[in-house]
């Protein structure tokens, strides 16, 4: 098979699987009569941590437009993600070179992944020179998997001690993937304060249900992904379904605070106007669109195809890296986390397999997508 090309993959339709045009125009921007410096922050608190939180966090994964992210400080919002991997540290050093001026006004985050006490010493240093600071305010373990992840002994006597350092004021997690099971854990330990949960309206109940056990329980909780993958589809014509997923997300109180990821002016002042604002008749018309035009394209990260595979494919975490493919729209990230899969998991294998095992319930083609996926990204 010849290997996909960018150029092909950003101007060709089914680059992926099924005919998916990849590229299309923009969603237009929600309306409203409400000028961004106008707009009142909404806060909350961030369980028993205490801190004061604005409903709409910025989430600066994608972002290289350090005036982006001074508009977004400048508007109210005071809440500021990154982590040690992203754009191979480039975003932590954007982020610093604004919040360093500034530093008092921010709740600044960042991650970094679990691993030898040495590594994670060495990563969590290298993260504060990046972000020209002697301390972060929630430091997370990035993207917990099991519940044997969360009770790792190293990270998490590492962690406590970064706290009696000075270094860190509030320890958490992050995590795409069993989320409800490691939320309940979690709940049911108190040990951690902070977790950056993936969550939206096409997520599962059962993860709702564990988000409220983990807020009452005083775990402080943030939003992820909340936007189901920001795909652009025909159901949806002109419309933006962006303020009506983080209306969705954020009419559950328990939810914190979001980070949606923002890279442009627009996309910040589309989010911004959410705060304060409760989710109506149309706003669910328009999710019940966009669910449409995306049910058989994003993955809920169920679990139901995990260790389905007699290759050993990890399918949702490949699922994962389609989404920031075809729904971000950004190639060189799918590329990225796609790499950071291991040889044993990435899906080679689904080139010269004849018979696929592994079904979605929710009617992904995953026999087609999963060998797209590889000659794309591999």
């Amino acid at each position: 098979m010849n290997r996909i090309s960018r150029r092909h993959f950003i101007r060709n339709t089914g680059a992926i699987a099924g005919g998916i045009i990849i590229t299309r125009p923009a969603f237009t921007k929600a309306k409203t009569n409400q000028k961004p410096d106008q707009i009142v922050p909404e806060y909350r608190t961030l369980g028993k941590t205490g801190l004061k939180v604005t409903t709409v966090g910025y989430g600066a994964m994608r972002t290289t437009d350090a005036a982006v992210v001074e508009r977004a400080l400048d508007l109210g919002i005071n809440f500021v993600d990154t982590a040690h991997v992203y754009q191979g540290g480039n975003c932590e050093k954007m982020v610093g070179k604004v919040v360093s001026k500034r530093r008092k006004d921010v709740i600044l985050c960042t991650k970094i992944k679990q691993d030898s006490e040495k590594d994670m010493i060495r990563m969590f240093e290298q993260s504060l020179r990046r972000l020209k600071t002697d301390y972060v305010d929630i430091l997370y373990a990035h993207s917990m998997k099991k519940v044997d992840h969360i009770h790792n002994e190293t990270t998490m006597n590492l962690f406590q001690r970064f706290k009696k350092e000075g270094k860190v004021r509030y320890i958490g997690f992050s995590t795409h993937r069993n989320e409800a099971a490691l939320l309940n854990q979690a709940a049911e330990d108190r040990f951690w304060e902070v977790i950056l949960v993936a969550y939206n309206f096409e997520k599962e109940k059962e993860l709702t249900a564990a988000i409220n056990k983990a807020a009452n329980a005083g775990i402080g909780i943030v939003g992820m992904k909340t936007q189901a993958g920001g795909y652009e589809t025909d159901t949806m014509g002109k419309l933006s379904p962006h303020q009506a997923a983080l209306k969705w997300v954020l009419q559950n109180p328990n939810v914190h605070t979001t980070i949606p990821s923002m890279v442009t002016f627009d996309q910040l002042e589309e989010n911004i106007q959410v705060m304060g604002k409760k989710m109506g008749w149309n706003d669910r018309k328009i999710l019940n669109k966009y669910a449409g035009g995306i049910n058989d394209r994003y993955c809920r990260s169920c679990g139901a195809c995990k260790d389905v595979c007699p290759h050993g494919v990890d399918i949702p975490e490949v699922n994962r890296c389609y989404m920031y493919a075809d729904g971000y729209n950004d190639l060189d990230l799918a590329r990225i986390n796609y790499r950071e899969l291991a040889v044993s998991e990435n899906a080679a294998p689904c080139e010269n397999c004849e018979v696929c095992v592994a079904r979605c319930k929710y009617g992904i083609a995953l026999k087609d997508r999963m060998p797209r996926m590889n000659q794309l990204l591999a």
